[in-house]
């Protein structure tokens, strides 16, 4: 039976008997189910306060071992939510009220009459501190969930933000103060239509004019903004009206930084666009066998991209440079020498260098075009920002791919340029046999006519058909070199 749990377990300290007799009496009226504890001592109140399981505490004020106010620390201390109860004589009605301010629950006088009274006050007691302990816990949950919010607000990395129906700022939070870079009290004067730039500004007076309609606004929005020291920062806004008393007052809003993604979307379309100018180069080095009109066209395409665009072409031991008038300068040098991209910023120019004192605002670039390890040209590009890495491969890319087709032009213009001194050297045979011919035949005329020694004429008439033999022979050549003069010019127009 000692292990068993009674609905309703009292600790009660009283030195009388006959007055603990008399309080239990009355409580188990009230309380069918009840246990009660007997301190007697100091040493019993120090073991029952060791596994402390009590519904309530009674006590008397005066105690051989100390006082009800020894007991109601004591308890407090281990159960502040127990409440405990003085039991006082008639004389002791001050100390009772002093025992009320100290923090007792309540007091009964120790009279027949009013002992009654004490299973009421216990009870009262027990659902006063229970309500008690639920305003403290009540409480205790409000002030963690604040300090979780303040934490979250303070600590968030997205922007945190409140503002009114005028637009001005109420509150904001460190990301919002770091990433606008003013100070929470310059943000406090500022309104959103300081930070909006351009359409951004019309797109959120649309939206708050949804909100003054009471129209759902729960997809997230994009806006522009700009910061103190005039940067600009893209941000995905998600809002909610704020009420007070069914008015609308504010709103609240949630801002992420997508900066960063924007640009990298933008540099997407944009790296596209200039995929779409090197694929149409492609199909120009392909087609043109013109090296003028090749470069002049590459020119005119990366123009519809970049600024500024300059092609030089390596010949006959020279740069020549398209457009016409254009001339190299030391960053030219540089590439040529060292067969590598030389890429410079606004603030970092090569001395001498005379596109950039033109173009001395823009990032430029100078790509030498090399081909089986020889420089065919350089490809200067000027731009108003700075070059990306995937750029620069491309444009590489493209200045090796006009570097071969350079190459390819030149190596048809060198074979055309063969096919014309064959034709001429095959002329010029066929006029030089003749010319042989016709002097040999006379010569061997004159010999038969005019000779007489018969050795000397045999052995004149014997070189006559051996040179006779040679020029047949070199008639076969001149038939040879004709079917491959043919064959060359076959090749040619293809």
């Amino acid at each position: 039976m000692r292990n068993r749990r009674f609905e309703m377990r009292i600790l009660i300290a009283d030195d009388n008997p006959d007055d603990r007799i008399l309080a239990v009496r009355e409580l188990k009226k009230e309380f069918a189910d009840l246990e009660v504890v007997e301190i007697l001592s100091k040493e019993d109140l120090e073991k029952a306060l060791e596994n402390f399981n009590f519904d309530a505490v009674i006590t008397d004020y005066r105690l051989r071992w100390g006082t009800g106010f020894d007991v109601l620390k004591a308890v407090k201390q281990v159960s502040p939510f127990t409440p405990v109860i003085m039991l006082t004589l008639t004389g002791d009605e001050e100390i009772a009220v002093e025992a009320m301010k100290e923090g007792f629950d309540d007091y009964v006088l120790k009279s027949p009459k009013h002992i009654r009274r004490l299973p009421l006050a216990v009870k009262n007691a027990i659902e006063k501190k229970k309500r008690e302990k639920e305003i403290e816990e009540a409480y205790r949950k409000l002030e963690e969930s604040e300090r979780r919010y303040r934490d979250l607000w303070e600590n968030a990395n997205d922007f945190l933000y409140v503002h009114d129906l005028e637009g001005r700022f109420t509150a904001v939070n460190r990301a919002a103060i770091e990433g606008f870079g003013y100070s929470l009290e310059d943000l406090g004067k500022l309104t959103i239509w300081d930070v909006l730039v351009g359409d951004s500004a019309e797109l959120v007076k649309e939206r708050m004019k949804r909100t003054l309609q009471s129209e759902p606004n729960e997809e997230p929005f994009e806006v522009l903004c700009k910061t103190k020291d005039g940067r600009l920062l893209w941000l995905e806004v998600k809002t909610r009206p704020i009420y007070e008393n069914g008015k609308l007052v504010g709103v609240q809003g949630i801002a992420r930084d997508v900066t960063k993604r924007k640009e990298y979307e933008e540099e997407i379309k944009r790296l596209n666009r200039l995929l779409r100018i090197v694929n149409d180069i492609n199909d120009l080095l392909v087609r043109e066998r013109d090296a003028d009109d090749l470069v002049e066209a590459i020119v005119e395409k990366l123009s519809e991209f970049y600024p500024s665009v300059f092609v030089g072409v390596a010949k006959d031991g020279e740069m020549v440079f398209y457009p016409k008038g254009a001339e190299g300068s030391e960053c030219v040098k540089e590439a040529i020498t060292s067969k590598r991209t030389v890429r410079l910023e606004p603030d970092r120019h090569i001395k001498g260098c005379k596109h950039i004192s033109v173009h001395g605002s823009f990032y430029a670039l100078t790509i030498p075009m090399v081909y089986d390890e020889k420089v065919k040209g350089v490809i200067i590009i000027h731009s108003d920002r700075p070059f990306s890495e995937d750029e620069v491969e491309i444009l590489t890319t493209l200045s090796a791919d006009v570097a071969f087709a350079l190459n390819a032009i030149q190596l048809e213009e060198e074979k055309f340029l063969a096919y014309e001194q064959i034709e001429r050297n095959i002329e010029q045979f066929a006029i030089l046999v003749d010319h042989i011919r016709n002097p040999l035949a006379a010569l061997q005329l004159i010999t038969e006519m005019e000779v007489e020694d018969e050795k000397v004429r045999k052995k004149i008439i014997e070189q006559v058909k051996r040179i006779e033999k040679l020029i047949r022979d070199l008639d076969r050549g001149w038939i040879e070199s004709e079917v491959i003069r043919e064959f060359l010019r076959k090749t040619w127009e293809r």
